[in-house]
Order: structure tokens, then C-alpha cells, then sequence
């Protein structure tokens, strides 16, 4: 997974971020458009299902996820692996349905549905013959 690291403070009422140098990255997503939903498939490694906290507030979809510190195997001579939690947000409007919003973490990916509310779902309408 490629990371862009950014040194952000944590907000208010997020989950903390790594105690180590309070890096924050931003995950890499892909979203897909299902119609009835859009489906968001974020890379947020070494993190655990109750350490990822996904809101929906005002239109916006908010990720914030720690990460704690691998236990280190002897003494460290060189560190490139920066540890650090993750923080993402998207603006999507008021068409979705938040009470709806399913999230799941499986071997270091979340996927969060958004279901759309019924009055903007795409509908095919039936033509009938006169």
C-alpha cells in the first residue's frame, strides 16, 4: 500500500492516533457506484476492527483508524516503517441513507456500504401501451 504521510492533529472525539511521532496517512480507496449504494474499499493495515472509527455527519463520510506500535525484536538499528494512524473524509451529499451505513475490517481493508435514501435511487419506470 503507497501512503502519502501527513502530520495532522487528531480531531476531536477521534479514535488516538500512534503515540509514535503522531503521524496520520491517507489511505488509498476505491469507491464503486452500485446503483442502489456506493461501496468504499479502504487499505488501512494494522489496525482492528474497534480501533476504526467511520461517521456519517452533515453529507460527510469520515475514516479515522490507530495504529499501536509493533513490539520491537531486539534493538532497532534502522526504522523505515512509520507507524501511524489513518484519517480520511468524503463529501457526499445529502442523498444516503446514515442510519443505513454497514462497515466491516477484514485482513487490513474496510468496506463501508452507503446505501442511498429510496427518493434518489435510479429507477428504471415501466412504459405501458395505450
Amino acid at each position: 500500500m503507497i501512503a502519502s504521510p501527513q502530520t495532522t492533529a487528531p480531531a476531536a472525539g477521534s479514535p488516538p492516533v500512534s503515540p509514535e511521532a503522531g503521524l496520520t496517512y491517507r489511505p488509498n480507496v476505491d469507491i464503486a457506484d452500485c446503483g442502489d449504494s456506493l461501496v468504499l474499499i479502504a487499505d488501512i493495515p494494522g489496525s482492528s476492527a474497534e480501533a476504526i472509527d467511520v461517521r456519517f455527519e452533515d453529507g460527510v463520510l469520515s475514516i479515522d483508524a490507530a495504529v499501536l506500535p509493533r513490539p520491537a525484536a531486539g534493538t532497532t538499528v534502522r526504522r523505515e516503517y512509520g507507524i501511524g494512524g489513518y484519517r480520511r473524509s468524503f463529501q457526499l451529499g445529502d442523498g444516503f441513507d446514515g442510519g443505513q451505513i454497514e462497515a466491516g475490517y477484514q485482513h487490513g481493508v474496510l468496506t463501508v456500504r452507503i446505501p442511498r435514501l429510496a427518493a434518489v435511487q435510479p429507477r428504471t419506470i415501466p412504459v405501458k401501451a395505450s
